[in-house]
């Protein structure tokens, strides 16, 4: 929480007049609270400087019909080059070793759990097993999941109360999704930290210190990215008051698309398994990724920094052959590159399938939707409301 500013001085900061200051409030875009008079409002300035920032022009032209929503959030603040969790810098807590789990409960801002708070019971996982086997085997990741979650909300999670212990579900729903994940390679065991549970199912490899702790670095840095498209929707599940798996089942719906949580994919398919095989001369046109994908970033114009901090624990694990073809894909990018190439990279040189990138993605950003959703609860209902225009019907 920053400086708490009177409504002349907040105004100013946005560079509005103070009828447009209530405005915002009235709108649910910025949170006001009592003065020490009891009659006046005060302004916190690090909800000015996020909600300035969100109404400055982009730099990049804006489609004629697009919509921007400003919404007051305490989870993260994202600006070019830095990213941080409830203050803290992303980086830092990469460079700190902060496993995914306690960065996830950093998110929910609460105390870390005790006990194996973070697998399925044998009953749940029994029964997960039936919805999987239920589904064909050419179904998308992101839609498996989507599944997996809509069984669990009546498969024994938290249970129903209000407000819901969003902590606990998710929790509940993340070991959800690693569990239906890949495939159970010695799953079993005392240690079960999400990131060596993923990389069992998922690579073929063995779970060493320097690869699990690779692919934690890769959790840490995509649980939470502000209000990207998917946490958008599940701030509109959760202001209808949907149920937590709800809100992650509308997330998860907005990740699948080719421009957000299944473009990791797309990259490995189209740079790595190509290249790899010696087929980048002859890929031609399917070899092209569509625009902003695994290089460059609409908000990140210097650089995507979540980027060379994985890029740095996948060449770690990487062979002299997998970091070559790392290094010429980056040389041959028309910009630099962003957290998708480096999750395509991590799934490449884990030998993992390309789907389990983005299967990572989900996993990952479900940290960032709970705390979204949660946050959502405490503000006014159905707050997101839409006004169609109607246009003219043309001739015939």
């Amino acid at each position: 929480m920053g400086e708490q500013l009177d409504a002349r001085t907040a105004a100013e900061r946005l560079g509005v007049d103070v009828r447009t200051l209530y405005a915002y409030v009235s709108r649910g875009a910025l949170r006001r609270a009592p003065g020490p008079d009891g009659r006046s409002s005060r302004y916190d300035s690090d909800e000015l400087e996020l909600l300035a920032r969100r109404s400055r022009p982009r730099t990049l032209p804006r489609p004629a019909a697009s919509i921007d929503l400003v919404i007051a959030t305490r989870v993260s603040t994202v600006s070019d080059g830095v990213v941080r969790y409830r203050g803290r810098d992303v980086l830092g807590l990469v460079a700190a070793g902060e496993r995914f789990e306690a960065v996830a409960e950093l998110l929910w801002a609460c105390p870390p759990a005790a006990g194996p708070v973070w697998r399925l019971s044998a009953g749940q996982a029994a029964s997960l097993e039936l919805v999987l086997d239920a589904l064909g085997d050419g179904t998308p990741v992101a839609m498996r999941f989507a599944a997996a979650v809509a069984a669990a909300a009546g498969a024994g999670g938290p249970g129903a109360t209000s407000p819901p212990d969003w902590p606990a579900w998710g929790r509940f729903l993340i070991a959800t999704l690693v569990g239906a994940s890949g495939q159970a390679r010695g799953d079993a065991g005392a240690d079960g930290q999400v990131a060596r549970r993923l990389w069992r199912r998922w690579s073929p490899l063995s779970p060493t210190a320097a690869r699990v702790s690779a692919l934690d670095t890769a959790l840490v840095l995509l649980a939470e990215h502000e209000l990207a498209a998917s946490t958008l929707a599940v701030r509109v599940a959760a202001s209808a008051r949907a149920a937590p798996p709800g809100c992650v089942l509308a997330g998860l719906g907005a990740l699948s698309g080719t421009l957000h949580g299944d473009a990791p994919r797309i990259v490995r398919e189209r740079l790595f398994c190509q290249r790899a095989d010696g087929a980048d001369d002859e890929a031609g046109d399917d070899a092209r990724l569509p625009a902003g994908v695994g290089f460059g970033h609409s908000v990140h114009r210097g650089g995507d920094p979540r980027s060379a901090p994985l890029l740095r624990a996948v060449q770690a694990i990487a062979t002299p052959a997998d970091r070559d073809l790392i290094e010429r894909a980056v040389h041959d990018a028309p910009a630099p590159p962003n957290a998708d190439f480096a999750l395509a990279a991590l799934s490449h040189v884990a030998r993992m399938p390309p789907e389990a990138a983005t299967a990572i993605f989900a996993v990952a950003r479900t940290a960032g939707w709970i705390a979204h959703a949660a946050e959502e609860y405490t503000e006014p209902y159905v707050r997101f409301r839409g006004r169609a225009v109607t246009f003219p019907r043309g001739p015939g």
